[in-house]
């Protein structure tokens, strides 16, 4: 059973983009110091959640991460999804030995997992991560920090960064996720990977679209700007996760977001202006066959989409790496991103309406 929910009430703000991110507070007089360097003024109960299935081989890595921060959660509330194998299993002990963790069967999408998440949760902020991620230390305390400096945020998007083995791995990585410097905060929209919200804007916009299998917290993110939520960014709640290790599985990815785009017609300039790239460069091709200058044009665009994504891998991953690899899983990464979009598109229109 759950306990009372603490009160929170939202507020709404005249401009949906998320502001930048606030120096670090200095700590208040006679305040104990803890390993994120200060304790903030007021300190506001939070329940992580999480949706897994068959993550029984990973679910006491997430686990483990949370006990182990800076800022433990007040709770912890994992939704199974209909696992096959331990998952829930796994969970269940967990849950008898620690009274912070909670266990429940939710079969379904990771929308109906996360609906249920927050809606047994005890507290009025909801941090949410994923299983197969791992959280730094401080996740949670730089996550939850915007809401205890500032009653008036909503939301508060957290980052995360993909650590790869493999030199596919990392350059998928490098495609798959923006650096810091790439970030558009005007634009920004926060993962389900990373991202905490009160209870009472989740409840404003009715949760996640339960219609959505595919890349829901897009939809979501973007409910709650045309509500006029106001958004935080908290560039150091970092949690770190595996890319896919092979192209097959990286379009798969890819495609599957792209397809929840389409089902919820979100994010049309964005498909619009990949399609418009693409179309550019097999007009030009084709007209190279009766203007020659068309192919020195084109040989000049790839150039610099080459140099464009390679430098994107700059600092990040070893420059072989970046100069060969990068390039062509951007490729894959747009091309399965436009096939899941078509694909959504001709479906039934879900999600936002």
């Amino acid at each position: 059973m759950c306990c009372v929910s603490d009160s929170s009430t939202s507020r709404r703000t005249s401009s949906t983009d998320a502001p930048t991110p606030s120096p670090k507070p200095a700590p208040a007089a006679g305040s104990q110091a803890g390993r994120g360097g200060h304790r903030p003024v007021t300190r506001e109960a939070v329940t992580v959640i999480a949706t897994v299935w068959n993550e029984a081989a990973e679910i006491d890595v997430l686990l483990d991460s949370l006990l182990r921060g800076s800022r433990i959660p007040d709770e912890i509330v994992i939704a199974d999804g209909g696992s096959t194998d331990d998952t829930y299993g796994r969970l269940s002990k967990r849950a008898a030995a620690d009274s912070r963790i909670r266990a429940l069967l939710a079969p379904g999408n990771r929308s109906v997992g996360r609906n249920a998440a927050v809606r047994a949760a005890c507290h009025a902020i909801i941090a949410c991560t994923d299983a197969g991620v791992e959280v730094d230390p401080e996740w949670l305390e730089w996550l939850v920090r915007p809401f205890e400096n500032d009653s008036g945020v909503d939301v508060v998007a957290g980052f995360y960064r993909p650590v790869g083995a493999t030199p596919f791995e990392r350059a998928a990585g490098v495609v798959s996720a923006p650096s810091l410097s790439e970030v558009d905060l005007a634009r920004f929209l926060p993962s389900t990977r990373s991202v905490a919200f009160r209870r009472a804007a989740f409840e404003l916009v009715g949760g996640f679209d339960e219609s959505l299998s595919h890349n829901e917290d897009t939809p979501f993110a973007l409910a709650l700007k045309r509500e006029g939520r106001k958004f935080a960014f908290a560039p150091e709640a970092i949690v770190r996760w595996h890319p896919r290790g092979n192209l097959r599985a990286f379009m798969h990815q890819h495609r599957r977001f792209g397809t929840g785009d389409g089902e919820s017609r979100v994010q049309g300039w964005f498909y619009a202006t990949i399609a418009a790239k693409y179309a550019a460069g097999l007009a030009l091709f084709a007209a190279g066959f009766w203007f020659m200058p068309a192919w020195l044009l084109l040989a000049l665009a790839v150039g610099i989409f080459v140099a464009s994504q390679a430098r994107r891998g700059s600092g990040r991953i070893p420059p072989r790496e970046a100069i060969f690899l990068v390039p062509l899983l951007k490729v894959a990464y747009d091309l399965a991103y436009l096939w899941g979009y078509a694909r959504g598109r001709m479906g039934p229109r879900r999600g936002l309406s």
